[in-house]
């Protein structure tokens, strides 16, 4: 009886050993095993965002107004001038569906890059001048249509300057200046004829 008692005893004691050393274990795997774990850098590190979404948001020129269309995009996260670019490459493509001789054809975008001074600097093939056909509201809307589309996908723009293989060009198609900042340009130089009304962005 006595040394049933005495194994009862020890195979008690030898459970709660092993109980107490699996949970010992367990909480230096999980708990000391996290602290001492070096933390994963961040995926977005030294990267800008958008505007914080997975879509860009471009403004087309479509019957005298500006449409908006959102064109998905990947990757989400990108630093600003990737974001100038897939901007201007989308704006280029012109509106779903539609052959829009609003935007010269075979445009093709040669960079686009921030100066000192916080401009955006969109450098496009000689198509977009060359091709260009319209009267001054069309030409208007296209140059807006660019700088809307860049001011609502890319952060912290100053203002947007176009520029022609490399170098400033007085105007696109002769109508409205090309050579000065769009942002003050295209109020002062907006046709009267650019009652940019139903639909659109405003004027």
């Amino acid at each position: 009886m006595q040394n049933r008692k005495r194994t009862l005893v020890f195979v008690l004691i030898s459970v709660l050993l092993i109980l107490f050393a699996g949970g010992l274990a367990g909480y230096v795997y999980f708990v000391k095993g996290k602290q001492l774990a070096p933390a994963s850098p961040s995926s977005n590190a030294g990267q800008e965002t958008m505007q914080g979404n997975s879509y860009l948001k471009i403004y087309y020129p479509v019957n005298g107004y500006l449409q908006m269309e959102e064109r998905i995009v990947t990757p989400m996260v990108m630093t600003r001038e990737e974001a100038a670019r897939a901007t201007v490459t989308e704006y280029l493509k012109g509106p779903a569906g539609m052959l829009d001789p609003a935007i010269p054809p075979d445009t093709r975008l040669l960079g686009a890059y921030f100066g000192i001074d916080g401009v955006l600097y969109v450098n496009l093939s000689d198509a977009f001048r060359r091709n260009f056909q319209g009267d001054a509201l069309t030409e208007y809307l296209l140059l807006r249509g660019l700088y809307e589309s860049l001011l609502s996908n890319v952060k912290d723009i100053k203002d947007v300057r176009v520029l022609v293989e490399g170098k400033e060009i007085e105007t696109i198609g002769g109508h409205i200046l090309a050579n000065v900042p769009l942002g003050s340009g295209l109020i002062t130089n907006s046709p009267q004829s650019a009652g940019v009304g139903n639909g659109t962005i405003g004027k």
